[in-house]
């Protein structure tokens, strides 16, 4: 019995809504008013995290909720949970544990860890009502079985969910469809004959195939490093598949999921040695480079991609224009002689997204040209590319947008092996080495290989390549604008912010937008913030990335250039940076897509950028310890905005700090110097070239501070993001100072629930860039509990660097900067003529080192202890030992 309080007008609304029949409806469901004050407390949480644990809090029996007995929440609450568009990874995480426990995989009960500094309000108390209401059933913390529907639309749901934030939890939600699907229609159990008559099996192969359909669409955070885990997910599907009698069979759709997966993933071993005894002339016929290779027959050069695409004809199914353009990228062209495998993520559609050209009468030609877009892209350099292009011209079919954009490809990235070759960043390496290298990696990337030298290699064109600007002229004169993803590869790869304006003016959108994007006043910008939202995200993050690389010129000068405003030299009045225009542009739209914001990060890592219209080479120390604070800002804007920060933002950040703490140890060194007075006041500039004490005085503490609490927020921003389901004394106890705390609602967490030990997995690039950051500011401990960590997650560093070309190489080089630091070779070669300074030769401990060096020893595949020529090497190459060394020798 429940007391009403009748004078509360809150309570007089309730029983406004909950009449009689209201009432009757939730008694037959074993419900009363207060369950629904719970749903309802559930779904108004503010955030995603908040939400799952509110969730979980109910459906736990907490003692957080002493006043409220636990009943089972409604399905339709957690599926409209799973219905926002904005959501974290660690409330996905126990979004999907609920999934399991509503599947009977999962029996949760007991506390939850620090819910009161977790959850804000408390739920409504369930003695603020007298009313009895018999229960008929009591659910206690028990659910009903799911129905098919259900299950398909929960894990949909949250496969969606996964694609943004965690593609490592394909495997675990994938597995609820091949473990509780046939079941649910009274099935057999796992362990008996799976006979299926003809209408379950058509209904359950549409399923199936529907998934595999939604396992092969890209993730939206580094999508090729994600291949493993949609690769993973549908053999688990197929698996399931092929357990059934008769065998469900795979339809269209359910084949070209399986290529698109296996045309983005990287080679295997087999490919590999298949690209190496590839001819360099064009068609890349198989070449008997050894005696052995004449034992190898063609077999050997059929793809996964294309062996799937065989089974796929098999199965009756017609070659379409789509199955063409994957036969062409998985080594195979259409009259069967080879090209170069490419790894790409392919639409699951062709034809899609292409300014048709003005002459282009009917869907065959447009989709046509797919193919030889395709055949573009699946050659090694850009005479063979453009050879393609001129093929293509000579077959008189009205070229599309598709097939320039892959030329700009060629075009673009030539004239970056060109420029990188001009600036001798070529490896050390042996020219066997490189050529094979090179032989086995075309196609793996965007890279273009060197032209032959041999004429034989060579392949004949009729023509030279055209410049880009050319090509480009060519395009626009045949009335093909440049839109979607041409448009924005165009703007990302612009080499100038005029080169960039003249790409935004040629483009579809409109003159509204277009404006919009060069408003320079920012109440403009602000007022509308509402056109911008109409530029899709990737267009949108591209032209913040124009803006952001071109952050040292004048804005507004160039926007009337090109209007047309300006004829003379001289500069406008008004003018301001691109970079504070991205800024503007961002802060107004707050777009939820990651790269707008991480193009800002980036940006501020650079050496000489400029927040302030007064900075200037003298206060460049300064300015680089102010980009820390806007980096970390930004940060803050973006969590505003409800995105959270991941491994790739991160590694941005860690660049930025490690910018910021060699200003401020240049500023420090600077005062420890001994101050000479001037002996006139015309010298008194060249002495106090930093200003007032006051200046001097708010550099120190500036400075100070980076060094004092930088490493604690970085370490922090690690902590949050590499949460995973253990605790502390997974690092070992009493070794070193923990940097990972015991995450909360750890023991919720069941082990049989096949979720990964991690939330994201970093790259060792990312690690390279912490271990820096904490070398640099002498955070010996961080060093060491870092390694430690890196230790107990080796199987998933290992996975992550093995899906990289040279994973391998940037792995050891995460360990030979750890010895760097650790043992202070990095800053005794820095100073090494330099005046004795203690702060510069610092090191760790020695019983420290040796800690570090049992870890480095044990871990299999890490190649043991760094030796000293690959720790001087390392050190010699760093680019921040060169602006040091430039430094000190001045």
């Amino acid at each position: 019995m429940v007391v009403i309080n009748l004078e509360d007008a809150s309570d007089q609304d309730i029983l406004q809504v909950f009449d009689d029949t209201a009432i009757a409806s939730l008694q037959l469901k074993g419900y009363s008013p207060s369950d629904v004050q719970v749903w309802a407390w559930i779904l108004t949480a503010k955030s995603s995290l908040e939400a799952a644990l509110r969730l979980l809090v109910v459906s736990s029996q907490s003692d957080e909720l002493p006043n409220y007995k636990a009943r089972h929440v409604p399905t339709f609450v957690f599926l409209f949970v799973l219905r926002r568009t904005q959501m974290t990874t660690q409330a996905l995480r126990l979004f999907v544990v609920h999934a399991w426990q509503r599947l009977g995989k999962s029996n949760i009960s007991g506390g939850v860890l620090a819910i009161r500094d977790l959850i804000e309000n408390k739920v409504p108390q369930s003695q603020r009502y007298q009313r009895d209401f018999k229960r008929p059933v009591e659910y206690a913390n028990t659910y009903l079985k799911m129905s098919e529907t259900t299950i398909v639309i929960m894990v949909i749901r949250l496969l969606r969910h996964a694609r943004k934030l965690w593609p490592a939890a394909f495997t675990s939600i994938s597995t609820m469809i091949t473990t509780q699907i046939y079941t649910t229609q009274g099935g057999p159990s796992l362990h008996e004959p799976f006979i299926l008559n003809e209408i379950t099996s058509k209904r359950l192969s549409f399923l199936y195939n529907k998934v595999l359909h939604l396992l092969s669409l890209p993730s939206s955070q580094h999508p090729y490093r994600a291949i493993p885990y949609h690769q993973r997910a549908q053999f688990n599907i197929i698996s399931r598949m092929n357990e059934f009698e008769p065998a469900l069979t795979i339809n269209k759709e359910g084949y070209r999921a399986v290529v698109r997966v296996q045309l983005a993933h990287r080679k295997t071993i087999r490919e590999r040695e298949w690209a190496r005894m590839k001819a360099k002339s064009w068609p890349p016929w198989k070449e008997e480079k050894l005696g052995i290779d004449a034992d190898v027959g063609i077999e050997l050069g059929i793809s996964r991609a294309n062996e799937s695409l065989s089974r796929l004809s098999e199965a009756g199914y017609g070659p379409q224009s789509w199955e063409g353009t994957a036969r062409v990228l998985s080594g195979w062209d259409t009259d069967r002689s080879p090209t170069i495998q490419t790894r790409t993520i392919l639409s699951k559609t062709t034809g899609r997204n292409h300014t048709r050209s003005r002459n282009i009468s009917h869907k065959g030609a447009e989709l046509e040209s797919d193919i030889w877009a395709a055949r573009i892209r699946a050659t090694r350099n850009l005479h063979e590319g453009w050879a393609c292009f001129l093929a293509h011209q000579d077959q008189k079919v009205p070229l599309s947008e598709a097939v320039y954009y892959a030329m700009f490809e060629k075009l673009i990235f030539d004239a970056k092996r060109r420029r990188n070759k001009a600036k001798g960043k070529a490896a050390p390496l042996s020219c066997e080495y490189i050529g094979r290298m090179a032989a086995e990696r075309s196609g793996d990337g965007k890279e273009v290989s060197d032209l032959p030298t041999d004429p034989r290699e060579g392949i004949y064109i009729s023509t030279l390549p055209p410049s880009l600007d050319e090509f480009f002229d060519m395009m626009i004169s045949s009335r093909i604008q440049p839109s979607g993803r041409c448009l924005s590869f165009l703007l990302s790869h612009a080499r100038s912010l005029l080169e960039g304006f003249k790409y935004l003016r040629s483009s579809n959108l409109s003159p509204t937008v277009i404006n919009t994007l060069l408003e320079c006043q920012e109440t403009a910008v602000r007022r509308d913030w509402g056109i911008l939202k109409q530029i899709p995200d990737f267009i949108f993050a591209s032209y913040i990335r124009l803006l952001s690389r071109f952050g040292s010129a004048d804005f507004c000068y160039v926007v009337d250039i090109i209007k047309g405003h300006v004829t003379s030299v001289e500069k406008p009045a008004l003018s301001i940076s691109p970079l504070m225009q991205a800024f503007r542009l961002v802060y107004a739209c707050k777009p939820s897509y990651r790269p707008p914001w991480y193009s800002l990060l980036s940006a501020l890592t650079r050496s000489k950028v400029r927040l302030r219209d007064d900075a200037s080479i003298e206060n460049n120390d300064s300015e680089g310890m102010a980009t820390w604070s806007a980096m970390l800002r930004l940060v803050g804007q973006m969590q505003a905005a409800g995105i959270e920060l991941d491994f790739e933002g991160f590694h941005k950040i860690c660049i930025g700090f490690e910018k910021a703490i060699l200003a401020a140890e240049r500023i420090l060194s600077e005062l420890r110097r001994p101050i000479r007075l001037p002996i006139d006041n015309s010298a008194a500039s060249h002495a106090f070239p930093r200003g007032s004490i006051k200046a001097w005085e708010r550099s120190r503490l500036e400075a100070k501070e980076i060094f004092d609490r930088g490493p604690h927020t970085l370490k922090t921003m690690f902590k949050k993001l590499a949460v995973s389901h253990l605790g502390d004394e997974d690092l070992g106890k009493g070794t070193a100072e923990s940097m990972l705390s015991k995450p909360e609602l750890h023991n919720l967490i069941d082990p049989n629930i096949l979720l990964p030990r991690l939330l994201e997995v970093p790259s060792p690039a990312e690690l390279h860039a912490l271990i820096r950051a904490l070398g640099l500011s002498r955070d010996y401990s961080g060093l060491h509990t870092l390694i430690l960590w890196m230790a107990h997650y080796a199987p998933e560093l290992k996975a992550v660097a093995d899906e990289l070309m040279n994973g391998s190489e940037l792995m050891r080089r995460c360990l030979i900067a750890t010895r760097a630091f650790m043992d202070g070779s990095w800053f005794n070669l820095v100073t090494a003529n330099v005046e004795q300074d203690e702060v510069l030769r610092e090191q760790a401990a020695a019983g420290d080192i040796e800690k570090v060096y049992v870890v480095i020893e044990e871990i299999e595949g890490w190649g043991g202890w760094p030796t000293d020529e690959e720790v001087e090497a390392y050190c010699r190459r760093s680019k921040s030992f060169k602006e040091k060394n430039s430094i000190t020798s001045t």
